[in-house]
């Protein structure tokens, strides 16, 4: 594995509560494992995630707030970037989307990985930014496809789990 970073979506980490518990203990190597990676800033994610999630109940609502540090605030850099993201979206998917109750962090998500990308390229740092989502690879307008269109790969959780050696 080389110097990845991974920006993580509001269902993934649900996901991870929902189908791998850190209360049962044959799930604890993925989760010390994220651990690790968090601590290291190999996986981050968008503040928007953050306020996603905080408006639920469960597991997951808790373990944001104990590592909050790892959702990153919005920048200068990223609102130039969001607006080609935005651009990557049909307009009346883009309109109903943005026009709902609640935060939107799948923008956000891109951007993000946008961003960090072209930060490594200026460091020249060796590695991808990659996405975990467990969004549907096929479907327009979802956080794949629009990641792909700014060459950004998208992984499930189990691609993510064997890439990572889990």
């Amino acid at each position: 594995m080389l110097n990845n970073t991974y920006v993580i979506d509001t269902n993934a980490i649900v996901d991870l509560f929902r189908r791998y518990p850190p209360d049962i203990r044959v799930f604890k190597p993925i989760w010390d494992k994220i651990e690790k990676m968090i601590v290291n800033s190999i996986i981050i994610s968008h503040y928007e995630v953050y306020r996603e999630i905080e408006v639920g109940d469960d597991m997951a609502v808790e373990w944001c707030k104990n590592h909050k540090k790892m959702f990153i605030d919005p920048d200068n850099h990223q609102i130039k970037i969001f607006k080609s993201v935005r651009g990557a979206y049909e307009k009346d998917q883009w309109n109903k989307k943005i026009t709902q109750p609640g935060p939107w962090a799948d923008p956000w998500i891109v951007t993000l990985a946008i961003q960090l990308r072209e930060r490594s390229k200026i460091l020249g740092v060796q590695g991808n930014v990659k996405i975990i989502t467990q969004e549907n690879k096929n479907k327009r307008n979802n956080i794949p496809k629009i990641a792909e269109s700014f060459g950004i790969e998208s992984l499930n959780l189990i691609e993510f789990f064997r890439e990572i050696g889990l």
